[in-house]
């Protein structure tokens, strides 16, 4: 069973608001690009790594100078950026497993990560999700109102990335179903069958706007306090 890490980084960042798209923002002197990368590159079971990335970043990129990556232009939409890297690797035949990943989700840990690959040996794909604590409401419009209902937070659950697959299904479904598609890949599964639920990590945020950014420095600055070995210059 060999795997392969698809990192998106073809976003255009609107939300965030910057010169700089969020996948090349430093933290400890590595983009959010590098920190992925760095923390993936110590399995042996991910045998290939492929980057999704905008045009207009593409010489941003390159001064990075990675190594042992795939490079694969990005598409107009999350799904058809996926799709084009899944299409990549149903034609080279050289992975069974797909890991899609969120460059813009640095701060996962090691053992998310082999938490996700031990589950894949059984499992069809494996799904990092978090409960909601907050209160959850829900906005409603008419003509002449607008109110809001709240809703029961156990029917509802936050997902995350990475999330594995197997590579020949969710290439089919991307490919035939995209029209199912909504926010990530785990919607377009149809049948849950052999689908692992795992918990996921409140670290593991998305980085959205400035402040997420932000918190994220914040977390790393105090794992250097704590001697964790991180090495952070300025930021």
């Amino acid at each position: 069973m060999s795997f392969c890490l698809i990192l998106l980084a073809a976003g255009n960042s609107s939300r965030f608001k910057s010169n700089l798209a969020k996948p090349y923002h430093k933290i400890g002197g590595k983009t959010l690009l590098e920190i992925t990368l760095e923390k993936v590159r110590g399995f042996k079971e991910i045998k290939k790594i492929l980057v999704v990335y905008n045009k207009k970043h593409l010489l941003i990129l390159k001064r990075l100078k990675l190594k042992n990556i795939k490079l694969i232009k990005g598409g107009t939409t999350r799904q058809n950026s996926t799709l084009r890297a899944l299409e990549y690797l149903n034609k080279k035949k050289e992975v069974t497993k797909v890991l899609i990943h969120d460059a813009a989700r640095p701060n996962f840990s090691k053992n998310l990560v082999r938490n996700i690959l031990l589950n894949s040996k059984k499992f069809k794909a494996v799904i990092p999700t978090l409960k909601i604590q907050d209160a959850v409401k829900q906005k409603f419009e008419t003509q002449k109102n607008e109110y809001y209902i709240g809703k029961d937070r156990e029917d509802l659950f936050l997902t995350q990335t990475p999330q594995c697959f197997n590579l020949n299904e969710i290439y089919n479904l991307h490919k035939f179903h995209k029209e199912k598609y909504h926010d990530d890949d785990f919607s377009l599964l149809v049948d849950l069958n052999k689908v692992k639920f795992i918990k996921g990590e409140k670290n593991n945020f998305k980085i959205t706007d400035k402040s997420d950014l932000n918190n994220l420095k914040n977390i790393f600055v105090n794992k250097v306090s704590y001697g964790l070995g991180f090495d952070v210059h300025r930021l």
